[in-house]
């Protein structure tokens, strides 16, 4: 099933394709028992792969780690993993292999001598209420391997791991109680347990279907990971989907959580092995969270409440201004956690970032985003198209039936042509002689072609994009352009267009330049980032400034270290651009105080804050 050319430059591509081959079953018992064989094929491949040269041991141990024992985590197979894991590490950290065995075997001992003391104090303080038996998890070399990264952890000591199993789910939580109520019921115990440290999986089980109770003590220096099962939710721990594959319920989410993996691989044509293996391990890590109706979505980890949003509904996304989260409300880029319920709110304004692509973090989201923004930006392209078309017309004296039917569509022109106008990309002249209109017409004196302005109404729409170059301030600066952004461009897939000054250099000779005129209608407040040189009293000049334009300073905040390899700090202020709650907003107070702003040398950059 391997997919092999004759290339070796495409080894790399090879590769990706072959791992999605698995994907290949159109059922889902098809899929999981694809993904199953090839586990257990690679499990077998692995126990005598010291066989092979060293460079191949190294390729099957690198594959196993990141790939192979990621798939078996995710199926909640503990055990294969473990073992997986186990026969890779040699493979793959041959140079540390020997000190992680002997670290382990380190732990090992101690986990001997130690057990035997913590379980005669369980013993006592559970005191026969409840049926419990100890099952020792002895440490193995896999415990040093972090299961995202997949690197070798540092740690010099780490929790030993022992597993409690009790006859009911009550006593589980009852086993808790007993733990917890130690120091008050026992205070000569010697066990503590640590803070925070009370995880509940059987309510919110993790996304490889682990469903347990976890706590962490201290008995004489040495930390305890206590797991607390039932002997049913114990064959769920340690095999996940192999405990009952007959059950269809079972085998549904795990085929979810599969589907949940693959979609967040939206476009494998120009995926690297590299990010394929980074995608694979991190899957691990994903999270569960419940939204209405109490479905349940599966996240990568870290995600947000925008990631949620764009994956439940891409409009979702578009308009999303945050959730309630566990009965709270929380922004947009608010961090999701296991188990959390959420319901996603909305207004009427789009949430637009540029550096949105960078924080989101599930691929199916960023392609979500980067579509339905590009389509929320082409919409509008087309209407300030039409918009500029019509100005054109009547300056120029065009009859209208030239251009549009009787039901006001256009006649010549394609929908795609009036974007390319209303985003800059070509002017109206140029789009009508390309058509075999040309004007203006009427002899020798007719009037030249005059550009229509475009006109900008919001300080911030982000259709817009202020270059550093030459740090375009709205109103303040009138002799100033537009220009369309290339294809190639990032900010192209976002429909982003760069406003400069008319004398910039940056700009690009072959596209056009189309006028800008501000059309402005300021809000109550403005928020202002101010990136400057340290220097003494700069913070007096700035609110001196402000308050000589009879503006108030309604917050201020100023970061006095580095930002990045730059000297410039950063200073955020809100204004107050009214005297009083019912007062005018006056528009020659704001642009007469950026001006004296800008004579302030320490003072580099000025621009509108935007989020």
């Amino acid at each position: 099933s391997k997919v092999k050319s004759t290339d070796k430059s495409m080894i790399d591509r090879d590769k990706v394709l072959t791992f999605f081959r698995i994907f290949g079953g159109a059922q889902s018992d098809n899929l999981l028992r694809t993904i199953l064989v090839k586990i257990f094929d690679r499990l077998d491949n692995m126990k005598t792969v010291d066989v092979f040269r060293v460079q191949k041991q190294q390729r099957y141990g690198e594959e196993t780690l990141f790939i192979y024992s990621s798939l078996a985590t995710i199926l909640g197979m503990k055990h294969i993993a473990t073992e997986l894991v186990v026969r890779s590490i040699p493979a793959f950290f041959p140079d540390k292999y020997l000190s992680i065995k002997a670290k382990s075997d380190q732990r090992m001992h101690v986990y001997i001598r130690e057990r035997t003391e913590i379980q005669d104090v369980i013993k006592k303080l559970v005191g026969g209420h409840i049926e419990t038996k100890f099952i020792h998890l002895y440490p193995t070399i896999a415990d040093y391997l972090d299961p995202v990264s997949k690197t070798l952890l540092q740690f010099e000591t780490m929790p030993l791991h022992m597993r409690l199993r009790v006859p009911t789910i009550p006593d589980m939580y009852a086993l808790v109680g007993y733990l917890h109520s130690a120091h008050l019921e026992m205070p000569a115990s010697g066990i503590t347990v640590l803070s925070d440290s009370f995880k509940d999986y059987v309510v919110s089980p993790l996304a490889n279907g682990y469903c347990a109770l976890t706590t962490t003590v201290s008995y004489r220096k040495q930390t305890w990971l206590l797991e607390i099962v039932t002997r049913d939710l114990e064959q769920q721990v340690d095999w996940g989907i192999l405990s009952d594959f007959k059950n269809t319920e079972r085998r549904k989410f795990y085929y979810t959580s599969i589907l949940a993996f693959r979609d967040n691989f939206q476009d494998i044509s120009n995926l690297r092995y590299a990010d394929l293996k980074s995608l694979t391990s991190s899957a691990v890590a994903d999270i569960h969270v419940r939204c209405r109706h109490d479905r349940i979505v599966q996240l990568p980890a870290g995600s947000t409440v925008l990631d949620l949003a764009y994956i439940l509904d891409p409009d979702l996304g578009l308009y999303c201004k945050g959730a309630i989260v566990n009965g709270r409300f929380e922004n947009p880029l608010y961090p999701l956690r296991h188990g959390e319920h959420v319901e996603v709110q909305t207004s009427d304004e789009p949430f637009i970032q540029e550096n949105l692509l960078t924080l989101l973090r599930s691929r199916v989201a960023v392609e979500h985003y980067r579509d339905r923004v590009k389509t929320y930006f082409m919409v509008k392209a087309y209407e300030l198209g039409r918009e500029v078309l019509m100005r054109f017309i009547q300056l120029h004296q065009i009859p209208v039936e030239k251009l549009f039917d009787s039901r006001g569509e256009p006649r010549l022109m394609t929908q795609d042509e009036i974007i390319d106008i209303g985003v800059g990309k070509f002017t109206v002249a140029q789009v009508l002689e390309s058509h075999g209109v040309f004007t203006p017409q009427g002899g020798l004196f007719s009037k030249p072609i005059i550009q229509i302005p475009r006109q900008v109404r919001s300080l911030y729409d982000h259709m817009y994009r202020m270059p550093d170059c030459c740090t375009v301030f709205p109103m303040v600066d009138r002799e100033v352009v537009m220009q369309y952004f290339p294809d190639t461009s990032q900010a192209a897939t976002l429909g982003l267009i760069e406003i400069h000054r008319a004398s910039c250099d940056k700009l690009v000779h072959t596209r056009p330049r189309i006028p800008v005129e501000w059309s402005i209608t300021l809000g109550p407040e403005m928020g202002l980032d101010l990136w400057v040189e340290d220097g003494v009293g700069l913070a007096y000049k700035i609110t001196g400034v402000i308050a000589r334009n009879h503006l108030n300073i309604i917050s201020l905040h100023a970061d006095s270290r580095e930002q990045d390899s730059s000297d410039l700090r950063h200073i955020f202020i809100s204004i107050e651009l009214r005297m009083g709650e019912h007062a005018p907003v006056d528009q020659r107070h704001l642009i007469a105080c950026i001006k004296m702003l800008r004579a302030i040398k320490e003072i580099k950059h000025i621009n509108i804050h935007k989020e």
